[in-house]
């Protein structure tokens, strides 16, 4: 009798399948950059190695001149040795550190992305490295970390209203209006986010100006005591002055830096709002209050442009988040050819920079 053995062959066992497949690895190279535990530290090691350029000891820094109006508050009673040279680089550095560990967190904290990654914080790295002005100590980089930080108890609301977590989140903002006045301009936009969180009660908005007003009690209290109350009356000044700016006076470098990173997060935006119904709800909300929070700061900047490098950080931090998930979860040819098309034109940009 004869012995008949089955032989089980691979469906798609065809040589045009493995040719496929070999394109798909191709293609899915972000998805290996996004699942890699290697992409954030060699994205730290990559800015570590843009940051640290041996400058002149007695170097200021290029935005010197221009954060020695009044329009600074406290700035301006820092020491000068902390704005020049390796301690305004090792300074900005450290504050980039600190927002890149803390956007982990939020991930972490709030599952923006749908799997484990590091992409966010790695997107965040790289792009405050394509942004050579923001590798020297001044305010927004000081008030990223905070702003940032403000993030966790304003999105810990949503639809749980919490006088404790809203009191948080708003010291953070006046905190960082100490440094910077004109941050006061984003209370309106906090309070609408926690309009699309459901989250602002009449308990919660007392708290959000109780949290407004609690470091300038402090700091009212001791300019009344050391008789130094002119400053802190110009301090609140500063806050609504506006005044046009004149866009004749921008640099290349200036309007090719911002006008990539609003690329970069309209992009983000664009493709968040075409997948959005793949997310949680709470997820949508979380990223639809980063986009109102972008445009915002965008709105600022063109209105303002003498404050782009103050405000500017704190658009990079939204459009690593957006960004990042475009590049996280967007595998298809044309966001591989897109993907290279933009890292090209960063690095353009960082040439740019150094003209």
């Amino acid at each position: 009798m004869q012995r008949y053995e089955k032989k089980f062959v691979p469906l798609h066992s065809n040589s045009n399948f493995l040719i496929f497949n070999k394109k798909d690895v191709t293609l899915n190279f972000q998805k290996h950059i996004t699942k890699s535990q290697a992409t954030l530290p060699i994205a730290g090691a990559i800015a570590l190695a843009a940051w640290m350029p041996p400058p002149q000891p007695s170097q200021l820094s290029p935005l010197a001149p221009l954060l020695s109006t009044s329009d600074y508050g406290l700035w301006q009673h820092l020491p000068p040795f902390l704005q020049q040279g390796y301690w305004s680089q090792a300074l900005s550095f450290l504050c980039a550190s600190i927002a890149v560990y803390l956007m982990a967190e939020l991930n972490n904290k709030n599952v923006l992305l749908r799997e484990s990654s590091r992409i966010l914080s790695s997107a965040l790295a790289f792009l405050l490295t394509l942004t050579v002005f923001c590798h020297f100590f001044q305010p927004g980089m000081a008030a990223m970390p905070l702003l940032l930080f403000s993030f966790f108890p304003l999105f810990a609301t949503y639809q749980l209203p919490s006088p404790v977590l809203t009191l948080s989140s708003y010291l953070c903002l006046s905190i960082a209006s100490l440094i910077f006045p004109k941050f006061v301009w984003l209370i309106p936009l906090y309070w609408i986010i926690q309009v699309l969180f459901r989250a602002l009660t009449f308990r919660c908005f007392t708290a959000s100006m109780l949290g407004i007003a609690l470091p300038y009690w402090f700091y009212g209290g001791i300019a009344l005591m050391t008789d130094s109350t002119e400053p802190f009356l110009k301090h609140l000044e500063a806050m609504r002055d506006f005044h046009w700016f004149d866009y004749s006076q921008l640099h290349l470098r200036n309007t090719a830096t911002f006008f990539f990173i609003v690329v970069l997060f309209l992009v983000g935006t664009i493709d968040f709002y075409i997948h959005q119904f793949l997310d949680k709800t709470r997820v949508r909300i979380i990223y639809k209050s980063l986009i109102l929070y972008g445009i915002t700061i965008t709105i600022i900047i063109v209105l303002q442009p003498q404050y782009l490098w103050t405000f500017l950080p704190l658009l990079i931090v939204c459009t690593a988040i957006l960004f990042g998930h475009f590049f996280a979860f967007t595998h298809t040819k044309f966001s591989h050819i897109l993907c290279i098309l933009l890292l090209l034109l960063g690095l353009g940009v960082l040439t740019v920079q150094y003209l």
